[in-house]
């Protein structure tokens, strides 16, 4: 089988050098330090402590990296996209590139999948620090299977959205900060905009339901995250916030999960940014 050479050209000259094994160092040694001070801070740690061990303290342990993990990769994703294209045209390489016949959807292609094998790696590594939780019950795998699927196609989004703007600015440090302003607009933006439509035209009379947060947070990874950890979530907890703002109320059915317009959207989107992205690569218009 016949590999993309973007791909392979870009596998062998990151995975091979010392920065991929010491990002994975950090980002476990992150995820291990934030579920030390959480077991810590619940005082399940100390061999004096007065509480025994509460297995509702480790699902939230589990809920607390899956957040973590969230948030981690809104912001590395950035950073390993940002420098894709950009970084060829600063390093004078990309008129090289171009002059070939591979086809410029293939080498975002090439771009993307390599930007999302990073994170898969890092993902997949932290798997056996997130299965500390399976010890004491409470999680079931189809939940890890569905958030580790949630990350990838958040990843694909971010990626693409991190491509697109490497693509259209001809500065790395453009495209990350674009990257990252785009990013904040998906994730407070939409909350801002929600709050303020909801405080000059209804003066929060009442919560807005199901169909009125998807109508403005479809595009918002923490609305699509808030029905993927709703069976480890408790209503008293930030966790249970956040799915009560994925579907209006705790306790509520929802036609639709939020995690599968979010999904959708992310898909779409990214469609639609690699179809641009190659388009705007492309030498002869």
């Amino acid at each position: 089988m016949k590999i993309n050479p973007v791909i392979e050209k870009e596998l062998k000259t990151t995975m091979r050098g010392w920065r991929a094994p010491l990002l994975i160092l950090f980002y476990l040694g992150f995820l291990l330090l934030v579920m030390y001070l959480y077991f810590l801070a619940n005082d399940q740690l100390s061999t004096f402590g007065y509480q025994q061990f509460n297995p509702r303290v480790a699902i939230n342990a589990f809920n607390t990296l899956a957040l973590f993990q969230l948030f981690l990769l809104l912001f590395i994703t950035p950073i390993l996209t940002g420098g894709a294209i950009s970084g060829e045209r600063e390093r004078q390489t990309l008129d090289l590139l171009l002059c070939t016949s591979f086809p410029t959807y293939k080498v975002i292609l090439g771009k993307i999948f390599v930007s999302i094998a990073h994170i898969l790696l890092l993902i997949t590594a932290s798997l056996p620090i997130m299965g500390i939780v399976f010890m004491f019950g409470g999680v079931d795998i189809p939940n890890l299977i569905l958030l580790f699927v949630f990350y990838v196609i958040t990843a694909l989004m971010l990626g693409s959205l991190g491509i697109f703007y490497s693509t259209i600015f001809k500065k790395t440090i453009v495209a990350i900060v674009m990257t990252y302003l785009t990013i904040g607009f998906l994730t407070i933006g939409t909350y801002i905009i929600m709050a303020l439509y909801f405080f000059f035209f209804h003066r929060f009379d009442a919560s807005p339901n199901f169909y009125q947060l998807t109508g403005f947070l479809f595009a918002n990874p923490f609305f699509g995250f808030g029905t993927v950890i709703e069976n480890t979530a408790t209503n008293n907890s930030i966790f249970g916030a956040l799915v009560s703002l994925a579907k209006g109320d705790f306790s509520a059915n929802v036609p639709v999960k939020s995690w599968m317009i979010n999904l959708g959207f992310d898909v779409l989107f990214s469609a639609l940014l690699i179809s641009i992205s190659a388009w705007k690569l492309k030498p002869v218009k």
